[in-house]
């Protein structure tokens, strides 16, 4: 029994040696090139609104601030006096931050595993970004030109780079499913993928990324898209109309095909899409299709203006909460222009769908 006794002791002796507690603390140091006094912040993005974590008083241009983190996450570094929010992959450890005022590509950050991960991510995806700049920038002349046909065809070119980008981040957090920074490139692309292709992505992820924010955000969001994504009841809610009048999805919904258009006055790629969705209004509303506009604004006149310059003759709601719109949460919207079509019996039948897509997809449901 004595023998037993002393066994067991060992085994918990040894194991009590070999694992080692996590680090969680962090020292941020932070240095400014010109010689500010005032104010900084440590923050961080949640819900589309900054959450400040820290403070701390610049004195000579430098600061410094400590704290514990669970977990690496990207937080911000705001400095009031020069208007600069740079981004920091926090991590565990002494972190050094040297920003340069008039040059943001010159600031260096060293300290961070995490944010050194993170930068050789930003350069590979940097060439996808530098392609898409330049193409735009041609893209804009013609369009500023009148050159239609040029325009279309370069439109169509930013399109394929767009999928090649979309392309690639996908496959960079599938191979690297133990980089800490691959919950927090997922979640920020998130907005363009599919339940199938979310679901496949965190189920590929290392079980040591489970404690990741982003990793949580992710397997919600994957929730919220499963309750609405093609072939699932529409979730019933109501808003304000711009007559304060509560309007609710379920009856304006009933015998019709209803677009659920979530947009906002200060979106351009919103306003750029408009013209088509009036036309299709125009040629399909007799027929049994209806539009809902879902406003992710704040400024209530500029919302009613957007609506009366571009002719947006159907209904339209908002809680005016930018976006923390309740009914965007609800279906999961986490850019805008998107979309929700519903046919008659309340199923959600296509999401997404701009431009010709719409018009083809309407043709389909509302022959001649």
């Amino acid at each position: 029994m004595k023998k037993l006794f002393y066994a067991l002791l060992a085994v918990i002796f040894i194991a009590s040696c070999t694992t080692e507690k996590k680090d969680t603390h962090f020292s941020l140091k932070v240095g400014v090139d010109t010689l500010v006094d005032g104010y900084a912040y440590l923050q961080k993005r949640a819900a589309g609104q900054w959450i400040k974590l820290d403070s701390a008083v610049m004195i000579d241009g430098a600061f410094n601030m400590q704290g514990e983190i669970a977990f690496p996450e990207m937080q911000y570094v705001n400095i009031d006096n020069i208007k600069r929010y740079v981004p920091v992959f926090l991590d565990a450890g002494e972190i050094v931050v040297e920003v340069i005022k008039d040059d943001r590509e010159a600031t260096t950050i060293s300290g961070s595993p995490a944010h050194e991960q993170y930068e050789l991510f930003e350069a590979k995806l940097s060439v996808y970004n530098d392609r898409m700049r330049s193409i735009y920038e041609e893209y804009r002349i013609a369009r500023d030109s009148g050159l239609v046909e040029v325009k279309d065809s370069l439109s169509l070119v930013m399109d394929e780079v767009y999928k090649e980008e979309t392309a690639f981040i996908k496959e960079y957090v599938l191979k690297n499913n133990t980089n800490v920074t691959s919950p927090y490139i997922a979640y920020g692309n998130s907005y363009s993928w599919t339940v199938a292709e979310l679901d496949s992505v965190i189920n590929n992820f290392d079980l040591s990324l489970a404690e990741s924010p982003d990793y949580k955000l992710l397997a919600d969001r994957v929730i919220v898209l499963k309750r609405v994504d093609i072939g699932q009841p529409l979730l019933d809610f109501s808003q304000k109309d711009t007559n304060n009048i509560d309007l609710n999805l379920t009856e304006l919904s009933k015998g019709k095909y209803l677009l659920v258009d979530f947009w906002a006055a200060w979106c351009g790629p919103c306003r750029a899409e408009n013209p088509n969705i009036v036309a299709c209004y125009a040629d399909f509303h007799e027929k049994g299709f209806d539009v809902l506009g879902v406003s992710f604004d704040q400024d209530r006149e500029k919302w009613i203006q957007a609506i009366h310059d571009d002719g947006l003759i159907w209904n339209h709601v908002s809680d005016l909460q930018g976006w923390g719109n309740a009914a965007g949460k609800l279906y999961g919207i986490r850019s805008v222009p998107s979309s929700v079509l519903i046919d008659p019996d309340g199923i959600i039948i296509a999401k997404n769908l701009s431009g010709e897509e719409l018009r083809e997809r309407l043709e389909e449901l509302m022959p001649e």
